[in-house]
C-alpha cells in the first residue's frame, strides 16, 4: 500500500475526512505522528468515530465510545477502518469500527447512537471563579513569560505560535510546570479550523481533541515536569460520553483529574464545560507511563 500524506497542523476536520472505499469500509488521507513517533491516538479515536457515524442514521448522534488501542500505529501508512453495523433499534444505534494497518488491527471502538427524546436533565457544575479565556495567556505567551523558570525541552515545545488547537491554562504553573503537583489541570481551549465543520461533525473533533490533555495529568505528582523526554507515555483505552451538544470552535473548559495511578499505569478523568457552564462531555482514559532507561 503506498505512503500516506503527512498533515501539515492546520485544519483539524481536513485530518479526520476519510474515502470511501466499499460498504462500511473507509481509508483515511492524512497522518499525523505524535512525541513517539507512532499515530497520534486523537487522530485515530475521531477517524473511527467518523467512520462510525458515516454508516449511522442520520436523525441520531453519538452519546458514547470505548475504544483499546492495541499496537501502536505506523504514521508511514494508511489506516483502513472496517465498520460493523452491530445493531439499530427504534432510538439507539450500535456501531463497531476495527482499525488495520498491514492486516492487523492497531484499534478498536464499540460505539452508541441515540435519537433526541425527552428526559430528566442534570449537571456537574462548573467550578467556580474561573477567568474566562480572554484574562489568560496562551502557551507561548506563558513560555515567554515563565522563562527560565521552565526546562529547555519545555519552552521548545511551547513556543510555537501555530498550533490547531488553542490553549490558555488556567493554573500556568502547574500546567506548564507541574513538577510534585497536584493531578489536576484546568484551562480552556478552542479549535479555530472546526468553523469549517457542520454541528453533526463537532462531535468528532471534539473526540480528536480529547487525546490531548488527559495522560499527562497521572504523571504530575511524580516530580516530571510535562510533556518530559524522561517518561514514555502511551494511551491504553479512552471512553467519552456526549451529553449536550457544543461547537468546538467556541471557548471550552476542560478540567482533568488523575484518581489513580500505578503498576506503570495511569488513570485520567476530564470534564468539558462550554462558555455557558454546561457540561457537554465527560472522558476517561487509562495510560501506560514508563520512566525511560537512559541508553
Amino acid at each position: 500500500m503506498p505512503a500516506i500524506a503527512q498533515w501539515d497542523g492546520r485544519s483539524v476536520p481536513e485530518l479526520v475526512a476519510l474515502e470511501a472505499l466499499d460498504l462500511d469500509l473507509f481509508m483515511n488521507r492524512l497522518n499525523q505522528r505524535n512525541a513517539n513517533g507512532a499515530l497520534f491516538g486523537g487522530q485515530v479515536l475521531a477517524q473511527a468515530l467518523a467512520a462510525a457515524t458515516l454508516t449511522a442514521p442520520e436523525d441520531r448522534q453519538v452519546h458514547s465510545l470505548h475504544g483499546y488501542f492495541l499496537r501502536a500505529g505506523r504514521s508511514e501508512r494508511p489506516v483502513i477502518y472496517q465498520v460493523e453495523r452491530t445493531r439499530d433499534g427504534g432510538r439507539f444505534s450500535t456501531r463497531r469500527v476495527t482499525a488495520i494497518q498491514a492486516g492487523e488491527p492497531i484499534f478498536h471502538m464499540e460505539l452508541g447512537f441515540h435519537a433526541p427524546e425527552e428526559g430528566y436533565d442534570h449537571e456537574r457544575a462548573m467550578p467556580e471563579g474561573v477567568p474566562p479565556p480572554e484574562e489568560l495567556l496562551d502557551l507561548a505567551g506563558l513560555a515567554e513569560a515563565m522563562g527560565e523558570r521552565l526546562p529547555e525541552f519545555v519552552r521548545r515545545r511551547w513556543a510555537e505560535r501555530e498550533r490547531p488547537v488553542e490553549v490558555r491554562p488556567v493554573d500556568a504553573e502547574a500546567f506548564l510546570d507541574g513538577r510534585g503537583r497536584e493531578p489536576r489541570r484546568r484551562l480552556w481551549l478552542r479549535m479555530p479550523s472546526a468553523s469549517e465543520a457542520p454541528d453533526s461533525a463537532q462531535p468528532v473533533l471534539l473526540t480528536y481533541v480529547s487525546d490531548y490533555w488527559l495522560a499527562g495529568t497521572a504523571v504530575l505528582p511524580h516530580a516530571v515536569p510535562m510533556p518530559s523526554p524522561a517518561v514514555f507515555l502511551a494511551s491504553l483505552d479512552h471512553a467519552m460520553w456526549f451529553h449536550r451538544p457544543a461547537r468546538v470552535d467556541s471557548w471550552l473548559f476542560l478540567e482533568t483529574v488523575s484518581p489513580s495511578a500505578q503498576n506503570g499505569r495511569g488513570l485520567s478523568l476530564g470534564f468539558v464545560h462550554d462558555r455557558a457552564g454546561r457540561l457537554v462531555a465527560t472522558m476517561v482514559q487509562e495510560a501506560l507511563m514508563r520512566p525511560r532507561r537512559p541508553a
